[in-house]
């Protein structure tokens, strides 16, 4: 298998290519291919995947990520690995193990994705690897030139060079990715630095300039290589073709970056000016002088001190360039801090007439935004003749104009022609700035007198473009709500910048201009609670840090909510954060206290007023019904059925206006979300349609039904469907067709459905209520969620009998005996014994089988093994007389636990071994591979120690395919109380803390037990 970075990422076994089908899976293994054959934690992976603000399904999406890597990469030798015993619950006909979703299993010898203490390791070996094997032929190279052989080190070095497909880690987006691309970059520069010194040294001058030629092109502001590149062609015999790739390098710094060229460019520009170029025999106008290859490093830096100094007067001129005096260099760095305090003599001078310096002084206790102000410096330094022209994005508060004048008051010295400012109140509709009185004003603070600015609006548009052509000036257009009102005021030139904030998306500027958007969210939390500091005090918040915690979130990191609160806290000093932060909490007060009386501008309702005001009725329809959903997200399919359409293609259009208009984000392809602050000013406006309101929500509760009911035949075909009672029947399309696609659907709709089911108990729903906890308990128990599955199988028991159904009020019950006993609490029995007497009253005998035997299981787990051994075989009797073979092999395999227990070794091996060729004939390969595990247990106990390492090693690697991450857990546990009898104690610790990795990931309290092991 090799795997391929210095590029796209690419994966080939054998030399067909591996399809990784997602963003993350690429952004997932690229992390580990980086990290080869060294162990990566989950909280690393959280932060390079995501940043500081990741889901709270992060962890989550690590595992299953991962778990998808090791079935699509093949190991290199499976090693057949083990399980531990399930329980065997029973819900519905779904023989349930207790299983739940969390970290795939650390693998055996040869896997090639391990999980060990550290986190999860990727083997592989060097050579496999282009960026690993890459960085050995350069160190390979190195050595040889080290040892005085440059010539057999052009050959892994070119070898290495050539591994190169493009950029690197390309179209990988993840936070971690940026750096590692420049890493990976500044090795391949350092690389090329080191082939054309060799070249150079050996008077093998043209043989470099194609590829210094193609990689100039590629990095114009590379100077080392500019510089190799020009000491190649002068000694190559071409001095022209030397100076003009010192020349056009000289005017792009200048003309990008007001810099001048360091030392060793100008140096050697003169040097070849002067014909005094060292040199020595050898090439075809004499060899490279040795001091140029003497000091040859990898470093970026070493192009400044390859040529030697040669005084030049300060009068000295180039007769051949016509430029006058030739001037010391002005600056050597090339550092985000060199280029925005260029001095002003590396700039044009500045145009004749006034000096309009417009901008607004920025709003103070500004904080982070670090990454959006650099984006705004790469605009200003875009390539010569590209517009300049920047789009600031964003949601109404969060900061767009605060960012625009920040950079725009630090950038100010760098457009010496002036500043440019206007607010176009695009959202207010009384306040709104005509293009036409706008160009008025920026004509007459340019220095044209009033009675020269014609009438019209197109005359005004060609003389305002006139007048400011070849000025460098910084044009800042805020608050712009459509594209119209920006065009008449953009330049006709590209000498100076237009920054453009706008709560929309200004989508046709961006096609017509190349504009570059710049979306700004929320704070993070940390950021939000120093912006809080920076205006009430910094001591105000280290005294209460709790406090000032809860406000931020309160306020939804939107710094227009922080501020406020802010000014509230300075006007009113006796009022504490924790105070403050209590009037907020409640939802129905929030928006009313985040406004500062008498004052029209800082409120958050009056901003978001503005943009709502402008949507149309289709649009405003859309807005308050997605803020009537009690959920955190809704998918496309879902919202199409809340607005009453059946395709999500209908739905699309007002998803895509409240998305330009910032009133809801799309964190993921498919999901909308709202902030906050915006779905609480959205529901006061919901309050005055309720109708509306509760015809939708019945309309997506339907769809939902509909939905779990589906995903749950796929998954669990045996199961009872749910007995549907839609008041809306869904016709359309649903989001899955296949079980893979309904396990990712169940997933990423967890805290939906939970939403749905407390608002329905919250308002009587109950028919809602009981068939989403039915359809979405069996998803919970095989995840592990135990907590929720308690919650949901209560709730839905309720309503259910308030709905006066038997049926499902008992099924619920059994699940939230389940989760009980799963949790050792003794409760299980009352929520057995309710499911049991609802099952006797309904007459079902085999569901009320199903129920004893859940009860043997919980007499089990508080070691009641007598009491277990009756309920099981009272159980296993009544299963074999009704002929549910799979209820019966279960039976069969936890009585063998029981009989263990109660010392009945014999007994207990052949039930289990009865179990293992009943679920085989049913083809449960799942359940065969569990119950060979039960068998290695029993071993164990009989002291057959090779027998039980063996049936345990092979269950493991077994659960590993059918991805149960509890059995797994068991299972390392397992063998490692083999290897422990086997006085193998390192082998034993190994195995029990990968089993509390697992454990612990989903919060088993079998992790308690394994601890105290380790």
């Amino acid at each position: 298998m090799r795997f391929g970075i210095l590029g796209s990422l690419e994966v080939t076994v054998d030399g067909r290519p591996v399809d990784l089908p997602s963003p993350r899976l690429r952004a997932a293994l690229a992390l580990l291919l980086l990290n080869r054959d060294r162990p990566v934690g989950i909280p690393r992976f959280v932060d390079a995947l995501w940043g500081e603000e990741p889901p709270r399904t992060a962890r989550a999406q690590v595992h299953t990520a991962i778990s998808k890597l090791r079935q699509l990469l093949p190991d290199d030798a499976l090693h057949e690995a083990g399980e531990a015993a399930a329980d065997g619950i029973v819900a519905d006909g779904i023989v349930a193990d207790g299983a739940a979703d969390g970290a795939p299993a650390a693998g055996g010898p040869g896997e090639r994705i391990t999980l060990e203490p550290g986190g999860y390791r990727l083997r592989a070996a060097a050579e496999d690897v282009d960026a690993d094997c890459f960085a050995d032929l350069v160190a390979a190279a190195r050595d040889l030139q080290r040892s005085g052989d440059r010539q057999a080190a052009l050959g892994p070095l070119r070898s290495g060079l050539a591994l190169w497909r493009g950029e690197a880690l390309s179209a990988i987006e993840a936070p971690f990715a940026a750096a590692s691309r420049t890493r990976l970059q500044e090795e391949r520069r350092a690389a090329y630095e080191l082939l054309a010194d060799l070249e150079l040294a050996g008077g093998n001058y043209l043989a470099v300039v194609p590829e210094l030629t193609a990689l100039l092109e590629e990095h114009p502001y590379w100077e080392s290589i500019a510089e190799r590149l020009a000491l190649a062609l002068s000694h190559g015999g071409r001095q022209t073709d030397a100076l003009a790739v010192l020349r056009t390098t000289r005017d792009r710094l200048a003309q990008d970056f007001g810099l001048d060229p360091g030392p060793g460019l100008a140096d050697l520009e003169r040097l070849i000016l002067r014909g005094e170029l060292p040199r020595t025999g050898g090439g075809p106008t004499g060899a490279v002088a040795q001091a140029a290859v003497a000091t040859a490093t990898a470093t970026t830096a070493a192009a400044a001190t390859v040529l030697p100094k040669a005084p030049i007067p300060p009068t000295a001129q180039d007769p051949t360039a016509g430029a006058g005096p030739i001037p010391p260099s002005a600056a050597t760095s090339t550092s985000p801090a060199a280029k925005d305090s260029a001095p002003a003599a590396a700039q044009p001078p500045p145009a004749s007439g006034p000096r309009p310096a417009q901008l607004p002084a920025p709003s103070y206790g500004f904080v982070g935004r670090e990454n959006e102000l650099a984006a705004l410096s790469g605009v200003r330094d875009g390539a010569g003749g590209e517009a300049r022209v920047a789009l600031v994005s964003g949601p109404p508060g969060v900061g767009k104009t605060s960012l625009a004048l920040r950079w725009a008051q630090q950038h100010a010295a760098a457009f010496q022609d002036g500043q440019l400012f206007v607010d176009l109140h695009g959202y207010d509709q009384y306040e709104r700035e005509s293009a036409q009185r706008v160009l008025e004003r920026f004509l007459l603070a340019l220095g044209v007198p009033g009675y020269q600015i014609p009438a019209d609006q197109p005359a005004r548009e060609d003389l305002y473009r006139s007048t400011v052509a070849g000025r460098r000036l910084l044009i800042v257009l805020d608050n712009a709500s459509d594209d119209e009102q920006v065009r008449p005021l953009l330049p006709g030139t590209a000498d100076g910048m237009v920054l453009v904030t706008s709560r929309g998306r200004l989508g046709g500027l961006a096609a017509d201009t190349g504009a570059r958007v710049i979306d700004l969210g929320m704070l993070t939390r940390r950021e939000a609670v120093e912006a809080l500091g920076r205006i009430v005090g910094a001591e105000r918040v280290e005294a209460a840090p709790e406090a000032a915690d809860a406000l931020a979130q309160l306020c939804g990191g939107l710094p227009l909510a922080l501020r406020i609160s802010a000014v509230r806290l300075n006007q009113e000093p006796g009022v504490a954060l924790a105070e403050l932060a209590a009037e907020l909490s409640p939802e129905e007060d929030r928006l009313a206290g985040l406004s500062i009386p008498g004052s029209s501008t800082h409120a958050v309702s009056r901003t978001l007023d503005h943009s709502y005001r402008l949507l149309g009725e289709v649009d405003a329809r859309c807005f308050r019904l997605l803020c009537g959903f009690p959920g955190p997200a809704l998918n496309v399919p879902a919202a199409a059925a809340l607005l009453g359409v059946e395709r999500g293609a209908q739905a699309q259009p007002p998803l895509r206006a409240l998305l330009a208009a910032h009133l809801v984000e799309r964190p993921a392809s498919d999901r909308y979300v709202l902030h906050d602050l915006v779905r609480l000013y959205g529901r006061e406006l919901a309050a005055e349609f309720p109708q509306e309101q509760d015809q939708a929500l019945a309309r997506l509760c339907d769809w939902y039904i509909t939905a779990v009911d589906a995903a749950q035949q796929l998954l669990y075909p045996v199961a009872f469907a749910i007995p549907t009672d839609l008041r809306h029947p869904w016709t359309g399309p649903l989001p899955f067709t296949d079980r893979d696609a309904a396990v990712e659907w169940f997933g990423s709709e967890d805290d939906n459905l939970l939403a749905l089911i407390r608002h329905g108990a919250a308002q009587g729903e109950h028919r809602v209520v009981w068939q989403l906890a039915l359809g979405h308990a069996a998803y919970l128990l095989h995840r592990h969620q135990l907590g929720l599955l308690v919650e949901i199988s209560e709730l839905g028991e309720r309503s259910a009998l308030a709905a006066g159904l038997d049926m499902p009020a008992g099924k619920l019950a059994n699940y939230a005996g389940i989760a009980y006993s799963m949790l050792r609490d003794l409760r299980a029995r009352d929520a057995y014994g309710r499911a049991m007497s609802a099952a006797l009253r309904e007459g079902d005998e085999l569901r009320a089988t199903r129920i004893r035997s859940n009860l043997g299981n919980l007499h089990y787990e508080l070691e009641q093994f007598a009491e277990a051994a009756v309920q099981q075989a009272e159980a296993l009797a009544a299963a074999r007389r009704l002929d549910d073979q799979q209820l019966v092999s279960a039976l069969l395999a936890n009585l063998a636990l029981t009989q263990l227990e109660l010392g009945r070794l014999e007994e207990a091996q052949e039930l289990v071994s009865e179990a293992i060729l009943a679920s085989e004939k049913l083809e449960n390969h799942e359940a065969a591979a569990v119950y060979r595990g039960q068998l290695g247990f029993v071993q164990l106990r009989r002291g057959r120690l090779d027998e039980a390492l063996t049936l345990s090693e092979a269950a493991l690697a077994a659960a590993e395919r059918f991805d149960n991450p509890l059995l797994r857990g068991r299972m390392f546990d397992q063998v490692g109380q083999v290897l422990a009898a086997l006085d193998q104690h390192e082998r034993a610790r190994e195995s029990w803390q990968r089993a509390l990795v697992l454990l612990e990931e989903i919060d088993s309290p079998e992790a308690d037990i394994v601890r105290a092991r380790l």
